[in-house]
């Protein structure tokens, strides 16, 4: 809740979950229907780390998140780097819809 609190606060764009100890679904959960209660249903979701305790594959638990409501769903391991770069783009994209820019249009990373 303190999550959505400050994306409310800010207006922000997106809400990045990262976990390290396994409990990100129990943490998770809900999210997207608090920010959809907050007034921020479209605000975009991503999480990333080690999500689940035990051993799940990794397509199962991005099904799993998706299904959650989240946006973007990286494993334990992936870099900074590519969820950066993904955000530009889903936020490209968004304006693209708003602003009628083109995917061509957008800027080089």
């Amino acid at each position: 809740e303190e999550f959505i609190s400050a994306a409310v606060e800010t207006a922000a764009e997106a809400i990045i979950v990262s976990s390290l100890y396994g409990h990100g679904q129990l943490d998770c959960r809900g999210l997207r229907s608090k920010c959809i209660e907050a007034g921020i249903g479209n605000i975009l979701l991503y999480v990333g780390g080690n999500l689940v305790v035990g051993k799940t594959s990794f397509p199962e638990v991005e099904r799993t998140f998706k299904n959650m409501g989240f946006d973007r769903v990286y494993p334990p391991g992936a870099s900074p780097e590519q969820a950066i770069i993904d955000l530009r783009n889903d936020l490209w994209l968004r304006e693209e819809d708003i602003h009628g820019r083109s995917k061509e249009q957008m800027p080089n990373h």
